[in-house]
């Protein structure tokens, strides 16, 4: 079974006690906080921005239940 490498330096992050990583306050042309020397925008910027969105839209559209 081959695993994906980034689930596991996710998980060994997470193992070693390490922070997440804060993108707030990051512009598109800014280097990328996870230290990968990429901009943010060829970076994480999609993966970041659609989180904001997902929660934006849950909270406008929770189910009621």
């Amino acid at each position: 079974m081959k695993v994906n490498p980034l689930v596991l330096k996710a998980i060994q992050k997470m193992l070693a006690g390490k922070q997440k990583t804060d993108y707030s306050g990051v512009g598109r042309n800014d280097p990328c906080p996870c230290g990968s020397g990429r901009k943010f925008k060829s970076c994480h910027y999609d993966r970041v921005r659609g989180k904001e969105r997902e929660d934006q839209m849950s909270k406008l559209f929770r189910n009621p239940k």
